[in-house]
């Protein structure tokens, strides 16, 4: 059952990265790398609500902290 719902959650991460321009690939760079997965999502839901790039964000070279977008105006 735990199982189950873990690759429910998996498979629902991954739409949603994809979805915010990432590919699989460079999601699971960024979990190696050091990246939280609660800093993932950050990082997908910010791209989801219209920012034009997180590129300044992603370095797949080294361990980074991505600092919070500011509050939209």
């Amino acid at each position: 059952m735990a199982r189950a719902s873990l690759m429910i959650a998996i498979g629902k991460l991954a739409i949603a990265g994809e979805q915010a321009g990432f590919t699989i690939e460079q999601m699971i760079d960024l979990l190696d790398s050091g990246l939280a997965v609660e800093t993932l999502l950050e990082l997908i839901a910010w791209r989801l609500e219209g920012s034009q790039s997180a590129s300044a964000f992603v370095n797949s070279n080294s361990n980074w902290v991505a600092p919070r977008p500011s509050a939209k105006a």
